[in-house]
């Protein structure tokens, strides 16, 4: 209905003043503001009989603001064809997969006019539309081979006014009336800004308060400086939290002896691949005028590096189950004993702060931050989802409960990794008292880890691939996703993998021949190349789903990945990496790696509010996702850094004070009918010391 509307309107304006023959440009322009508001009337005529549909059928404010926005089109008022004129239209390019139309969204907001007693003031909303099959399976995914058009209407209207107004010119359109098209599902972005309400007043002034009480001890920090001698034990703890102090603290390449720094480095590399990956997938929110192309990409080599991104989670949890064994068992071997309420303790505060402040921005005051064409659709789901579940994150089992609704999708890698933390005392306690009967119950559990994978896969027909482009449904389908990927007792293998490491790092000592070396590059260089070919055969349109070879996908690619990551680390620690320990010990690495529990928590924001607000649609190519990766990632980082600053940081000083403080009250505690005296050296931690008589 709307063929060709692009070509004839510039054709048009090039004719108009041409004919002028540039005599006068303001006679020009106005000729060609003219010929605009036919064409504009002209083409979008359908809409205009898609708008009666309401007035005839509905007794509303929208029916009468939408009648007042008819007689203003039929008299030529430039604001009501201004809304017509940010409405969608058929666009070029649908052979290729450019589906998706957003209209003009700033044209159709600015729109703030009185006319005929009435103050009308555009709305803009989007539709999907597709053939509403009912035998079509119901499936969790997004939108991206659906026809995604806007609509400009007056803000009385809501949803299903622009629901009725959609089919009403549908059928009003020979051309697509015969396609069975309907609408699927509407959004309209707010109009204006409402009060606000008590719930953000209160976190307005919780955020304020944050950052003057973190500016007061800043400047507490500087007086210190400056005046040394007249510094007072308060002005001291004070300035602990200062932004200058704890900014040098996150940005310091200075370590302890003991520091793995090859392991940092992996944990930061594996965080910048994790944000590589979501930046693809947060992709399918933008417009992208090429989608087809994307699963002819999808089919290629080039895309391997976005397939095989999962991994870097694989890495997230070997290492993180490395660090728990490590530190701990090197802890016990010292003499240490384990407060294990105050480990957990220390654990679910530190990480639960930052997160629940999250999680309040983003149920409160996310939606005032930005907006766009798309950002309302994405906001009403992110915001509704945290302030319904946001206890299941506070309790991390996001990834178990309720996961179709989930506050912040991507922390369901939090919520797995605090379940295996809240277990590991089962397995690391034994390995340092009864070694043998430890190792026994380690092995246990990660076999029952690679077993279940799976077995739950073949009982239940899912697949290794994280989403399925459906062209049928016209949906990116992450059942599996959900289903399969994120449960815990699906993931648990890497993390076992990594405790066993621990517990070999801290208790074996072994000299390697060059020859032993040389073989174990090479076998986990046949490991990492095992893993890259089958992700890829996976998620070719060529491997038609075979339940048996998915199978023993699921028994066999994260365990390999996990040894070959596994064997890196133990390299690097041993002296056996080489250049790879070098490139990962690099100094670059250890403030970024302070910063990795921040950017993790922001980047999926920063990366889907770039998308929400975009304007205009893009082709997709891999230079497209490099474009788009560095500048998510240095926003992350940047963000991150004031994050950590801000809110992380400011509750490892309280932790350490915390500390000091229990750590003085018990260094003269004896214990009873012994001779030892009990030291605290960190939060859980207690250091045996024999007491002189």
């Amino acid at each position: 209905m709307f063929s060709h509307l692009n070509l004839l309107l510039a054709v048009l304006f090039v004719t108009s003043i041409q004919s002028s023959g540039f005599a006068s440009m303001d006679h020009g322009t106005d000729k060609s503001r003219v010929w605009v508001k036919r064409i504009v009337t002209s083409s979008r005529r359908p809409w205009i009989e898609g708008f009666k549909s309401v007035v005839q059928t509905s007794e509303s404010s929208c029916a009468d603001e939408v009648a007042v926005l008819i007689k203003a089109i039929e008299s030529g008022q430039e604001w009501a064809l201004q809304m017509l004129d940010a409405s969608s239209s058929f666009q070029s390019g649908l052979m290729r997969g450019n589906f998706r139309d957003v209209g003009m969204y700033d044209e159709c907001v600015e729109v703030n006019e009185r006319y005929n007693n009435f103050s009308i003031r555009g709305k803009h909303c989007t539709v999907s539309l597709g053939s509403m099959s009912p035998t079509s399976p119901a499936v969790d995914g997004m939108d991206y081979l659906r026809i995604f058009s806007s609509l400009c209407v007056p803000s009385a209207c809501n949803e299903t006014h622009v629901e009725q107004i959609i089919n009403a010119t549908i059928m009003n359109t020979p051309a697509i009336s015969d396609l069975e098209f309907e609408v699927s599902k509407a959004s309209c972005a707010q109009v204006g800004s409402d009060d606000l309400n008590a719930g953000e007043i209160y976190t307005i002034i919780f955020f304020s308060a944050v950052v003057v009480f973190m500016i007061a001890c800043t400047i507490c920090d500087i007086a210190r400086r400056l005046r040394p001698t007249e510094a007072s034990s308060s002005l001291d703890s004070l300035a602990k939290f200062s932004l200058y102090t704890n900014a040098l603290a996150v940005l310091s390449t200075k370590v302890k002896p003991d520091t793995l720094r090859s392991v940092q480095g992996l944990r930061v590399l594996s965080m910048c691949w994790v944000i590589l990956g979501h930046g693809f997938l947060t992709l399918f929110i933008r417009l992208v005028v090429n989608t087809f192309e994307i699963d002819d990409w999808l089919n290629s080599w080039t895309s391997l590096y976005i397939e095989a991104a999962p991994f870097a989670v694989d890495t997230f949890f070997l290492v993180s189950g490395f660090f728990t064994a490590y530190l701990l068992l090197k802890a016990m071997k010292s003499g240490r004993r384990i407060n294990w309420p105050m480990l957990y303790l220390r654990r679910y505060i530190r990480l639960t702060t930052s997160l629940a402040v999250v999680m309040l921005f983003v149920s409160l005051l996310a939606h005032r931050v930005a907006n766009g064409p798309l950002w309302n659709t994405l906001l009403n789901t992110g915001i509704q989802t945290c302030q319904e579940n946001w206890w299941v994150n506070l309790l991390y089992l996001q990834n178990l409960v309720n996961v179709e609704r989930s506050c912040l999708l991507h922390t369901w890698y939090l919520a797995a990794d605090m379940q295996l933390f809240w277990i590991s005392p089962i397995i690391v306690y034994p390995l340092h008292r009864w070694p043998k009967y430890g190792i026994r119950i380690l092995g246990f559990f990660l076999l029952a880890s690679i077993v279940t994978p799976p077995v739950v896969l073949a009982l239940n027909g899912y697949s290794n691939r994280i989403c399925t482009m459906r062209v049928d449904l016209g949906k990116a389908v992450v059942n599996d996703f959900y289903k399969f990927y994120m449960p815990t007792y699906n993931r648990a293998g890497a993390y076992f993998v990594g405790m066993l490491l621990g517990y070999d790092v801290v208790n074996k000592k072994r000299q390697l021949t060059k020859v032993n070396v040389s073989i174990n590059w090479l076998i986990t260089f046949v490991l990492l190349l095992f893993c890259a070919c089958a992700t890829h055969l996976n998620y070719s349109d060529n491997f038609a789903y075979n339940r048996v070879l998915e199978a023993v996908f699921a028994l066999t690619l994260r365990p390999c990945w996990s040894i070959a990551m596994a064997w890196v680390i133990y390299a690097c620690i041993h002296g056996y990496g080489g250049f790879v320990n070098r490139f990962l010990s690099l100094p670059l690495f250890l403030p970024l790696s302070r910063l990795s529990y921040s950017t993790y928590l922001l980047h999926f924001l920063i990366q889907s509010g770039r998308n929400a607000v975009a304007r205009t649609p893009v082709a997709f190519s891999n230079s497209l996702i490099f474009y788009e990766y560095f500048a998510d990632l240095a926003l992350s980082l940047i963000v991150g850094f004031i994050f950590t600053l801000f809110f992380e940081s400011p509750m490892v000083v309280l932790e350490k004070m915390f500390v000091k403080t229990k750590s003085e009250s018990n260094r003269v505690t004896l214990v009873q009918g012994t001779n030892k005296e009990l030291q605290v050296k960190e939060p859980g931690i207690v250091k045996e010391s024999t007491k002189e008589d």
